[in-house]
């Protein structure tokens, strides 16, 4: 056991390039001087469809080292103006199999940068659960740099220990560079590091980008953010759906999980009570909740205590409540109770 541990101790200085052929297909890590256009034309996609799939607008500004999702074949977002006939002409099909397809009514009305799924290539994007695969390195999370690169990050042992070396690589993962001096690491809470620890074991070892981590008090921030106190991470898994993200995290209790469907993320946070949301904003703007179905009306407040209606609870024990930390090599160790304030996301 001792071994196992400190040879994970050791993946964690790791910075490598791993990704695997598939992974390879769904991301690409911008080169200086590459603009959306010219990587579009790489990937024989549309600009608008390869700035959708990353929340931009198709004259975003990209940076060297940002890493982008590539939508697969068969994946299409919708354009302003364009209806589901407009679609399933553009595309050879037909609107009968273009809204069986998307679970849409016929006649629904669109939004733009919808995600729509084109008949003929469901394959591409129904995995199953048993499809993910098994994780090479169980309890070590690989998360995608800003430079590109992947970084090993042991975060469990086969005890279910939470590593402190593991904590403190997350928590530089999680910080932006201008949040603080590089050498003052702040510990992110031991249960959100057991949660991600799990999602990215259930997802095959597929690397996670971090998306937002630790935040500052300021615009829609909160001080009762869980950002701000290090029990939660906005991130997405490129090749994985959203929506199979927060689905893996309702089914751990005592967990908050945020589906953000215009945005291209998913909130995970440890909390001590079972929480829920669908925002419908987009990046950057005021919160709105809703459901699948689409946001609530403007003048109808969302009732988050509520949230938790429909969510089924089938790894209760996978996160649990109370996490022991361990320091290797030192003899040192101590059982930690993670804060339980009623804040929000």
């Amino acid at each position: 056991m001792r071994r196992l541990l400190l040879g994970a101790c050791l993946l964690a200085g790791l910075l490598v390039t791993w990704p695997s052929p598939a992974q390879a297909q769904r991301m690409h890590t911008v080169q200086r001087g590459q603009t959306l256009s010219v990587i579009a034309r790489r990937y024989r996609v549309s600009v608008w469809d390869l700035a959708s799939a990353n929340g931009m607008t198709p004259t975003a500004r990209i940076r060297p080292g940002q890493v982008l999702d590539v939508p697969p074949s068969g994946v299409v977002y919708v354009r302003p103006g364009q209806t589901l006939s407009h679609i399933a002409r553009d595309n050879d099909c037909s609107i009968e199999d273009l809204t069986r397809t998307n679970h849409l009514r016929p006649g629904a009305n669109l939004r733009v940068g919808q995600r729509l799924r084109l008949p003929g290539h469901d394959a591409v994007l129904t995995t199953t659960r048993d499809d993910w695969g098994e994780a090479e390195y169980p309890g070590v999370v690989r998360v995608i740099t800003g430079a590109g690169e992947v970084s090993l990050v042991p975060l469990r042992d086969e005890g279910g220990r939470v590593l402190e070396r593991g904590l403190e690589q997350l928590g530089r993962l999680m910080t932006r560079a201008d949040q603080g001096p590089e050498g003052d690491v702040r510990l992110p809470n031991p249960r959100l590091g057991l949660l991600l620890a799990a999602a990215s074991d259930h997802f095959g070892g597929r690397p996670f980008i971090i998306v937002s981590g630790f935040r500052e008090v300021g615009g829609y921030t909160r001080e009762t953010s869980r950002h701000v106190s290090g029990e939660a991470a906005d991130i997405r898994i490129p090749g994985v759906p959203n929506r199979a993200l927060w689905d893996f995290c309702r089914s751990i209790g005592n967990t908050g999980c945020g589906l953000y469907p215009r945005s291209v993320f998913v909130h995970f946070d440890g909390r001590e009570a079972e929480a829920q949301w669908v925002d419908w904003s987009g990046p950057g703007q005021r919160p709105r909740y809703g459901n699948l179905d689409g946001p609530y009306p403007r003048n109808r407040r969302a009732r988050l205590r509520a949230a938790s209606v429909g969510r089924t609870v089938t790894r209760p024990n996978a996160v649990p409540l109370e996490v022991e930390v361990v320091r290797l090599g030192l003899g040192w160790n101590t059982a930690l109770a993670p804060a339980g304030s009623p804040h929000g996301g």
